[in-house]
């Protein structure tokens, strides 16, 4: 599988998890005592965010960028190579804080901490469409 479709499948993934993250907080973001949805919509974004962190890994592998030796330096290397802006570079190495909370700190997750992710939602659809267009233009 080339580069390109490894990027193209992690984006198809995120569009997949978006939707599911969309049905399950359709009637606004759970709190702790709707377990079943405060766990699933946990579990969605941790995935996005996930996901997010491969596609700019993947997308670095393939413009030969510098690797990146931390979730943070995803972006800082997506900026430096003209891929995102720097609001979105902050915005997205923000979020390295609540994945890493999800995934060690799971225990301490609260819904304010949900709601900080739910908060930078239209940020990450904008670095999907960004990432999107790259891979367009490269593509060309």
């Amino acid at each position: 599988m080339s580069e390109t479709d490894r990027i193209i499948a992690i984006i198809a993934d995120i569009d997949h998890f978006q939707k599911d993250f969309t049905i399950l907080s359709r009637l606004g973001v759970p709190d702790e005592s709707d377990i079943a949805r405060y766990h699933g919509v946990s579990m969605v974004l941790f995935t996005i965010l996930n996901l997010c962190f491969e596609l700019g890994e993947e997308v670095i592998s393939l413009i030969h960028g510098k690797i990146p030796h931390t979730y943070r330096d995803i972006f800082t290397i997506l900026h430096h190579n003209g891929i995102i802006d720097e609001k979105l570079m902050h915005t997205m190495s923000d979020l390295v804080y609540y994945r890493n909370k999800l995934a060690h700190q799971y225990t301490g997750l609260n819904r304010q901490d949900i709601e900080a992710i739910v908060e930078k939602m239209d940020d990450i659809k904008e670095y999907i469409e960004t990432v999107k267009q790259v891979i367009k233009d490269l593509s060309m």
